[in-house]
């Protein structure tokens, strides 16, 4: 099909990638109206009360590392690691790893110039 002919048969027309059609615009503001309002109706296994998601502060009795006691609190629990100057972590994979100590660093240093060193003599280039 030629260019212009294929510009002509969709000028002013929206194209509905649900379908794969090119609609006039009055047909398609009516069809996302009714996909919108399709989507905020209540769903059959929602039940009769929508609420949040609620995060209770209680859960299963956990023993402090810091004191030894048994915690069913999580603000108590936590109350407890601030005061012993600790970090509660979690069991997720830390992302970044601690940056080395300054003698690592210096180490390292050393023995990549000194790597060097030995490379550049066996190409003739050093002392």
């Amino acid at each position: 099909m030629d260019e212009e002919v294929l510009m002509d048969l969709t000028a002013g027309k929206k194209f509905d990638r649900v379908t794969g059609t090119w609609m006039d615009p009055a047909a398609y503001d009516a069809m996302r109206a009714d996909y919108e309002e399709r989507a905020f109706q209540r769903q059959g296994n929602q039940g009769q009360l929508c609420a949040p998601m609620v995060i209770l502060d209680g859960h299963r009795p956990v023993m402090s590392m810091t004191n030894g006691k048994i915690y069913d609190s999580k603000s108590a629990l936590r109350a407890e690691y601030r005061r012993a100057g600790v970090i509660e972590v979690g069991n997720d994979v830390p992302m970044k790893k601690a940056a080395p100590s300054r003698d690592e660093r210096d180490r390292a240093k050393k023995e990549r110039k000194a790597a060097v060193g030995r490379a550049l003599s066996k190409v003739g280039f050093g002392a």
